[in-house]
């Protein structure tokens, strides 16, 4: 068996034009502005999911065993002792003796270890470049006092993205005594698309002030959100990517996000060193505020793929009874239960006779806890003219990192509670709370 120099040939037909305009309506005195646009777009495959593939046989081999159970003295391996703990006679690498029950040698006839099953990792020999179509219309018009308001829509449709996916998990027939227990190949499969009104209002510097809002009202949809590798990336029932289709992990449906500058006033034109020390101090800030991030309900059961005994695991509820609250608030999630008074077992039935039947419930179905914060700064800029130069100063800013110290919980995430843990439907942490930054800059 050779290496290969690539694992897959180049995409060479990128072709990626794009067109813009933007018009202002004598009518409306040049107050006016229409603009918009579209485009495609290419996005680099990552190449972390392939690097594994630097560790598929004879040069190496995964036997799906990891780590030891004892405590201290590792007496008790994992996998029947398929791990052997020894100390080498020397410093050397090559002074560790072979394990008897990894080192089994290669067969000739598959290049893989003999006797055993492995993890292979590959490519398609034609693996595309992931292609996104954008495009926008705005409408922004220049109100009196400084104002100028926008809205307008955006939006993208992405195609060919990839999802790393066991193969024995998708294809109709997997040999029997195959010697892979799992096949990953990045498939370029997956759609998505985004859809968003923006608006905003901003007031251009003027006396000291400023001050800038947005909204955004948006939706994203796809069938998988990360291309992995990484538990996070896994699908729940890939062998159906209809199955997979909701919104996406980071799926925020009302974001809001207002940020403002005051050039405080007091003693701002004062040259003496009351000036100096208690003028020309300014304070910043953002308030960012939105909806929460969708989540999927896990059992601990498992899905079986079709014409085969491989099993998808987590797999998600077969039936949901319905009556769940959505409540987003903090206290939804720290109470027992949460938005399920009663525990999962109550709203979802994880049991699957044989791991035969589909999901009963969509993909990130539920929606995790909203998020509230706001961070300040205060600072001042000094001068220090002299034998350093007229551009020298001296610059302290103290910054406030969710300044009002709100509660914010962690999102759900892949490893949210099963449904049948007394946990289930509540948070397992928070989010930092308030941070205090001093800092002080001297330039010349």
């Amino acid at each position: 068996m050779e290496p290969t120099s690539e694992l897959y040939e180049p995409d060479r037909n990128n072709f990626a034009p794009r067109l813009g305009f933007a018009w202002s309506p004598g009518r409306f005195r040049d107050n006016l502005v229409v603009r918009g646009g579209a485009g495609i777009f290419y996005n680099r495959i990552p190449e972390v999911v392939f690097t594994n593939t630097r560790g598929n046989p004879p040069f190496f081999a995964r036997y799906q065993i990891c780590c030891g159970t004892a405590a201290t003295d590792f007496g008790s391996p994992f996998a029947g002792g398929q791990i052997l703990y020894t100390l080498g006679t020397s410093t050397s690498p090559f002074s560790f003796p072979a394990n008897p029950a990894l080192a089994v040698g290669i067969d000739p006839a598959t290049g893989a270890p003999a006797g055993r099953t492995v993890e292979i990792y590959g490519a398609l020999r034609e693996t595309p470049t992931a292609y996104v179509y954008g495009y926008s219309f705005e409408l922004q018009y220049a109100l009196p006092y400084n104002l100028t308001a926008t809205v307008g829509y955006q939006g993208s449709s992405s195609h060919k993205l990839i999802r790393l996916v066991n193969q024995r998990l998708v294809q109709p027939i997997v040999p029997p005594n195959f010697f892979a227990f799992a096949v990953f190949i990045p498939t370029p499969d997956v759609n998505a698309n985004y859809n968003a009104l923006n608006a905003r209002m901003t007031r251009r510097f003027s006396r000291g002030f400023q001050f800038d809002v947005l909204y955004r009202w948006a939706k994203s949809i796809d069938t998988l959100s990360n291309e992995g590798p990484g538990a996070v990336t896994n699908q729940t029932f890939p062998q159906d990517l209809r199955q997979e289709r909701g919104p996406s992990d980071y799926d925020v449906r009302h974001n809001l996000t207002i940020s403002g500058l005051w050039d405080i006033p007091l003693f701002r034109n004062r040259r003496d060193f009351i000036g100096k020390a208690f003028g020309g101090w300014q304070i910043d800030g953002i308030l960012s505020a939105h909806t929460g991030f969708p989540w999927t309900p896990h059992t601990g059961q498992c899905v079986r793929a079709p014409n085969t005994q491989d099993f998808v695991c987590p797999s998600r509820p077969t039936r949901y009874f319905g009556g769940a609250l959505e409540d987003t608030d903090n206290e939804a999630f720290i109470r027992p239960g949460g938005n399920f008074p009663g525990g999962g077992l109550a709203f979802f039935d994880p049991n699957n006779p044989g791991g035969t039947l589909p999901p009963g419930i969509g993909r990130n179905s539920f929606r995790g806890p909203r998020y509230f914060a706001v961070d300040m700064s205060i600072g001042k800029r000094t001068g220090l003219p002299g034998f350093l130069g007229e551009a020298a100063f001296l610059e302290v800013k103290a910054n406030f990192f969710n300044a009002f110290n709100n509660l914010n919980l962690a999102p759900f995430g892949f490893f949210a509670p099963n449904v049948d843990n007394p946990d289930f439907g509540r948070a397992r942490n928070a989010l930092a709370g308030r941070v205090v930054e001093l800092q002080a800059r001297f330039n010349f």
